[in-house]
């Protein structure tokens, strides 16, 4: 094995366990809200926090260095499919660092339940719905590698974001705005 398929590898493997991880965690927090159990929801979204300094940002700090290891290893700086992935990490990653991370925090700061932590957790899982349909884009990014006049699957991804921006991301900030 040479060290363009071993750091790809690693690279694959990290992504794995950072969007598995966002995965897992926004399933169990749209099972708190269907259960309408406040306390659980306020919990999950505790937890969200302390996976997200155990999984999720050791995970896509990995899978960011690696990625761009592989691509000035296989010389791929030219291609369409690598610059629309990183522009992907690069929002989920903003994201996360400027608004799920104070708002996590926030909430798991405190042992109660109020109707402000209830109204955060609520807005986090929200915003998480986006962020995870962005990561599933950036996924199938990296396997159809786009090029420049492959307008069909450049399309088809640019409109999952916008419809998953209309559904989640903007009555979320909105929302967190107005808290």
């Amino acid at each position: 094995m040479d060290w363009y398929t071993l750091i790809k590898l690693l690279h694959v493997l990290a992504a794995i366990l950072w969007i598995g991880g966002v995965f897992i965690m926004l399933m169990i927090a749209m099972q708190a809200l269907r259960s309408r159990d406040e306390a659980e929801l306020v919990r999950t979204v505790a937890q969200m926090g302390w996976a997200a300094e155990r999984v999720f940002v050791p995970g896509s700090i990995a899978t960011t260095v690696l990625g761009l290891i592989v691509a000035t290893l296989g010389q791929m700086w030219g291609d369409l499919w690598v610059i629309l992935g990183l522009a992907g990490v690069a929002i989920t990653m903003a994201l996360g660092i400027l608004v799920l991370s104070p708002r996590v925090k926030k909430v798991a700061s405190t042992d109660a339940v109020t109707p402000e932590t209830v109204a955060i957790s609520r807005q986090t899982v929200t915003l998480v719905k986006f962020d995870c349909a962005a990561l599933f884009v950036v996924v199938a990014d990296m396997v159809l590698k786009p090029q420049v006049g492959d307008w069909t699957t450049v399309t088809i991804m640019g409109v999952v974001i916008i419809a998953a921006a209309g559904l989640w991301l903007t009555p979320g900030l909105r929302r967190v705005a107005a808290a």
